[in-house]
């Protein structure tokens, strides 16, 4: 296990070269640091500044989520890889325009094709109140064209606002009213934040591998204040992997009413048990499942983030990933 992700209340120690994780209820886990790579903390941790320099020290990155469970930082190793030529040809290509709109385009044309995955998967199986919402979001896709990144945004938002529209038909329980995020107002908002928080971290963790500069990115404004080429990187996943988990989670029944915390009118959370199941699937999904020939969808991750490194030094041209089935 490569990544470990530490719950609310949790207490990180050293003890020489093992990291000692202290659980909410005093359940003690010792960790070589020797086996980490990546340290996901989700809410209010205890940990002092040796313990981030002994993880630095180590090449491990700590990523943290906030108390909505929205991606909102990291620490990153000392050892990070740079790449002179790699940084330039990532910034020569986002100051020309044309070759920007051009990698943009791919990246979000890709994550509307793994959306449209995820309905024709429910018709296929005889759902045909999905086929109206299918027809339309394919026409929608045909049609796209545009000539600013705030234009390709702005039609990627009215295509995801007409598939999660769509989720009622797969389960009454996916039904989204209005997509709401700081905070998320209800059950599935609290699900797809929280989800797509854990997935923003694995797209950041993909990319701290390469010699990418996280904060150079094509469809997101470039920012030193994010990691925004990990939003990028997310727009092609989060159907596969975070929607994806939504469904099973629901579908399956996986979730009770004691998985959620529903603080004020209007404010709702996963609540502790909630999120140790939500990581769990995550994590099985992360390192187990079977994707295209590999082992874990963190190896298609990886794979993506470099697809783009060779793309940037003209080894290769970008195909961004589309699930086939």
């Amino acid at each position: 296990m490569d990544t470990v992700y530490l719950l609310r209340g949790t207490e990180i120690k050293r003890d020489q070269n093992t990291l000692v994780i202290v659980t909410e209820d005093r359940k003690k886990r010792r960790l070589p640091v020797e086996s980490l790579r990546h340290v996901v903390v989700l809410g209010a941790t205890r940990l002092n500044s040796e313990v981030a320099s002994f993880l630095g020290k180590h090449g491990v990155r700590l990523s943290f989520l906030d108390y909505y469970g929205h991606f909102s930082g990291s620490l990153e190793p000392a050892r990070h890889h740079h790449s002179g030529t790699v940084h330039l040809a990532q910034a020569k290509l986002i100051l020309d325009r044309t070759k920007r709109l051009a990698m943009a385009s791919r990246i979000l044309e890709a994550g509307a094709h793994n959306m449209l995955r995820n309905l024709k998967y429910y018709a296929y199986r005889g759902n045909r109140e999905l086929d109206e919402p299918i027809r339309d979001l394919e026409r929608q896709l045909k049609r796209a064209k545009a000539d600013t990144i705030e234009g390709l945004m702005g039609q990627e938002g009215n295509f995801r606002q007409g598939y999660y529209a769509a989720w009622g038909k797969i389960n009454p329980v996916l039904t989204i009213t209005k997509r709401t995020r700081r905070p998320p107002a209800d059950r599935i908002n609290a699900l797809i934040s929280f989800c797509n928080g854990l997935l923003y971290s694995a797209c950041a963790q993909a990319i701290a591998q390469t010699h990418l500069d996280p904060t150079l990115s094509f469809v997101h404004a470039p920012t030193q204040a994010r990691n925004s080429l990990a939003l990028d990187l997310a727009e092609i996943f989060k159907p596969l992997i975070a929607d994806r988990m939504i469904f099973t989670l629901i579908n399956k029944g996986r979730l009770d009413d004691g998985c959620y915390q529903e603080e004020t009118e209007g404010v709702c959370l996963l609540s502790r048990i909630g999120r140790e199941r939500v990581l769990r699937e995550f994590q099985e999904r992360m390192d187990n499942a079977q994707i295209a020939g590999e082992t874990g969808w963190r190896r298609i991750l990886l794979k993506e983030a470099f697809a783009v490194e060779a793309h940037l030094l003209e080894l290769s041209e970008y195909e961004p990933f589309i699930v086939k089935a």
